[in-house]
């Protein structure tokens, strides 16, 4: 995934991100460090200073990382064992400070690194020049001193680097979260626009089919009363054309919301019901406390579920329909009663419209049952009319 702008991981300084050159390079200058000083021992004939050589080039050895601390503790023997055998320990010493650096890179602890080594310069400077007066030997503090800042250097430069990437990882893991959760709620809200497809286009095809209907048994008897139902399930169609054009322009681009109608509420509840009362649908309705104001969620529930469970009931049931709907300040309560139809034919449909309700109900924070008593069908849905406060 690339990654732009706000959204790039965190970048690191070049001294941060060149830790693995630094290392290398300080390897290369131990490394000639300690071929000067066999070059200068061998000059000057002293096996004291080939073995202080030998110490140092042990430990530059175990500190690839082999061996750490054994090279933490080689390091520091080199000028005690230089000032030992009575050879100046100043190249010694230096190493000592590099080799301080690269171990606190490769992650031994900046603290005691620098202490261990500043102890061991001061320690073998001193013991050379007689004294640790630092009017006198003023080699022995700058000594213990370069080896505590060498350390702290190399500790600050590996701090920085796990710091940085650290930074880098959690910037990552954040970037794929928030994508992660983009795409889901890009998935429930195709869900959703695919269940508001359902709902909305299944209660226009019904009214459609009804005026058909009716077209049907007026044709022979009253033409004008079948062309008024032909033209008003001509609009009918025009109107599942329309919205499907909206949804689907919706999915593609993401539409204005001013090509969009609006959501639908709760408020619209009594538009819904002439709807159907024009098509010649009988719905005995009681609607209550319409006025108050419910979460956007719960206003669009009430309002697809009472549009599925009308749907439902003119399809699968016979004669009136009872709708009654209370919006009180706490909850809201639909109940939907209808007869089943008992002529035989095979009204079960998919199953679908139940599910789409429940889920509807659910979302919202409320629930819903529905009943079978003979040939009495009943749906009851109970949902919050606030903000968290689940039912």
């Amino acid at each position: 995934m690339r990654t732009t702008g706000a959204d790039a991981p965190p970048r690191m300084p070049v001294w941060v991100r060149g830790t693995r050159a630094l290392e290398i390079v300080t390897l290369v200058v131990l490394g000639l460090a300690v071929l000067v000083e066999y070059l200068v021992a061998l000059r000057e004939g002293s096996l004291a200073g080939l073995v202080a050589a030998a110490v140092v080039s042990l430990a530059v050895i175990l500190s690839y990382r082999i061996q750490p601390y054994a090279a933490l503790v080689l390091f520091a023997l080199g000028p005690l064992v230089a000032s030992a055998l009575g050879w100046l320990p100043t190249h010694n010493w230096s190493i000592a400070c590099f080799g301080a650096f690269l171990l606190t890179l490769r992650g031994l602890p900046g603290l005691l690194t620098g202490v261990v080594i500043a102890a061991a310069n001061l320690g073998a400077v001193g013991w050379y020049g007689g004294t640790l007066s630092v009017q006198a030997n003023a080699e022995a503090s700058i000594a213990a001193a370069a080896g505590l800042l060498m350390a702290a250097s190399g500790s600050a430069i590996r701090g920085q680097r796990q710091y940085f990437e650290e930074l880098s990882a959690r910037t990552q893991e954040a970037i794929a979260t928030r994508a992660a959760v983009a795409e889901r709620s890009v998935a429930q809200e195709r869900v959703r626009i695919a269940r508001d497809l359902h709902d909305s286009i299944g209660h226009e095809i019904a009214v459609v089919s009804m005026h058909l209907g009716a077209a049907q048994v007026h044709l022979a008897t009253d033409p004008d009363a079948a062309s008024a139902d032909l033209d008003a399930a001509r609009a009918g169609v025009q109107a599942v054309l329309a919205e499907t054009q909206d949804i689907l322009r919706v999915l593609r681009v993401g539409a204005d919301a001013e090509t969009l109608a609006p959501t639908p509420d709760h408020g619209r509840l009594p538009a819904l019901v002439e709807s159907f009362r024009g098509a010649g649908v009988p719905v005995e309705t009681h609607l209550t406390g319409l006025e108050r104001t419910l979460p956007t969620g719960t206003s669009t529930a009430v309002f697809r579920i009472v549009q599925e469970a009308l749907t439902n009931a003119e399809r699968h049931g016979q004669g009136g329909i009872a709708l009654r709907v209370d919006v009180g300040p706490d909850a809201v309560t639909i109940d939907v009663v209808n007869l089943r139809r008992t002529d035989g034919r095979d009204t079960s449909g998919g199953g679908n419209g139940h599910v789409g309700m429940r889920e509807r109900a659910t979302s919202a924070g409320g629930r819903l049952t529905a009943h079978v008593d003979g040939t009495v069908f009943s749906v009851r849905a109970e949902l919050p009319a606030t903000e968290g406060s689940p039912r």
